[in-house]
């Protein structure tokens, strides 16, 4: 006859456990319960009572980590999510953020690993479908309580509370209150250096909600930190800076900061990072074609070459990221530019250039295209000085291929601007 194994967790007045987990009064005090109502073979009230000091243990650890750093990445997660900073006790805190949010959001931070969380979800579930939460026919047996009570003892109850003094929340709380020096700067970017990519993760996604919110001194102070963890963080983590601005672009009312204009903030952060290519395809065309816009309505305007060259600076600062759905509508204000008209051209084509070539050999392609259909880009072809600006322009494109076909291509394309 084999002896019941019980988990230590459910062991704690019996043999002394209290001590070798990091647990408070309540959640001592709540597992004992559990304990009682699991001898008293009520396993489903046995499982709410363990589910109650896991959640209660997962919301501590929260805290210990930095709630501002909970609250910035579960803002994407559905359901409730309404962190009550100023609540007194822990149930007021967390009385609006739903369980599975509870969840994703440890997960995120680093608190629980993947397995844990998905043995906290199975927890969840089963509290709520198979114990005494809802009535239900199919309620949880003896061996599952002792099998889900081992879960939570290994995933969580076991592992050591983080220590706020170490955290990415403890380094980092200084860039909410105060002005830094240089000098906590340089010390900070040394600590994002240092990081793990989940800590990473994290703790730019709290400078980035510092950057969109705009208020001082936290925008001042986040501004060389974002751009140093950009220089560290994985794709991924860039294409929610595009993903946030495509928001605050196609739903203007997501913009909360106090000035609304975590847009504008965004986009110049992007710019200076050179990640305009995060952003997705629509919202991007949408950036180009204003772009191709204002180039257009300069070369329309009576002596505008000085219009032009400072919207060709701007047009250099986004760098060639245009989607494939702008790509005809905005290269023709381009070319356009470049070739200039009867009289000339601006020094806009010092800036244009460049950013015709360095494209990829492909998309070089369907420049030459552009000579051929586009009458945006022929209609100044007809005059000497268009013509010889082209031809310059064809002959540099021509040293960018290696494949003869390719070259061959330019040439029919020049002869054809001289036969115009």
């Amino acid at each position: 006859m084999t002896t019941e194994i019980i988990p230590k967790i459910l062991d704690l007045s019996v043999n002394n456990n209290e001590n070798i987990f990091p647990l408070d009064d309540s959640e001592k005090l709540t597992l004992q319960t559990a304990r009682k109502l699991f001898d008293a073979e009520f396993y489903p009230q046995s499982l709410l009572e363990m589910w109650n000091a896991a959640a209660n243990n997962i919301k501590r650890r929260v805290e210990a980590y930095g709630s501002d750093l909970f609250q910035s990445v579960i803002k994407d997660e559905t359901g409730r999510k309404s962190y009550n900073v100023n609540g007194d006790t822990i149930n007021e805190r967390w009385e609006n953020v739903d369980d599975f949010v509870l969840i994703q959001g440890a997960k995120k931070l680093g608190l629980i690993n993947k397995k844990a969380a998905k043995a906290l979800e199975t927890v969840n579930w089963m509290r709520s479908h198979a114990s005494s939460a809802h009535s239900n026919d199919e309620q949880v047996s003896k061996e599952e309580v002792l099998s889900l009570a081992m879960l939570l003892e290994a995933s969580l109850f076991s592992q050591q509370l983080p220590d706020p003094g170490h955290s990415v929340s403890g380094l980092f709380k200084p860039v909410k209150e105060v002005p830094l020096s240089e000098e906590q700067i340089k010390t900070l970017i040394d600590s994002i250096k240092s990081f793990n990519q989940q800590d990473l993760r994290t703790v730019f996604g709290f400078l980035l909600d510092m950057l969109c919110e705009g208020e001082e001194p936290s925008l001042s102070n986040s501004m060389p930190l974002l751009v140093e963890s950009w220089n560290h963080i994985n794709e991924e983590v860039k294409k929610i800076v595009g993903y946030r601005y495509h928001t605050y672009v196609v739903n203007p009312v997501a913009d909360t900061s106090f000035d609304h204009g975590a847009k504008i903030r965004l986009l110049e952060f992007l710019i200076h990072v050179n990640g305009i290519y995060f952003v997705p395809d629509g919202t991007r065309a949408k950036v180009y074609r204003k772009l191709a816009n204002d180039l257009h309505e300069a070369k329309n305007t009576s002596y505008g070459w000085g219009r032009e060259t400072t919207v060709a600076k701007t047009i250099k600062q986004f760098g060639p990221f245009v989607p494939n759905i702008a790509f005809e509508e905005f290269y023709q204000e381009i070319l356009a530019v470049c070739l200039g008209n009867y009289w000339g051209r601006s020094s806009a084509h010092q800036y244009l250039e460049e950013f015709i070539l360095t494209l990829n050999t492909e998309r070089l392609r369907e420049i030459l295209k552009l000579f051929h259909i586009n009458d945006r880009v022929r209609e100044e072809l007809y005059f000497r000085k268009p013509k010889a600006h082209a031809t310059s322009l064809l002959n540099k494109i021509k040293e960018k291929f290696t494949i003869e076909a390719y070259k061959s291509e330019v040439d029919d394309c020049i002869r054809m601007i001289e036969e115009l």
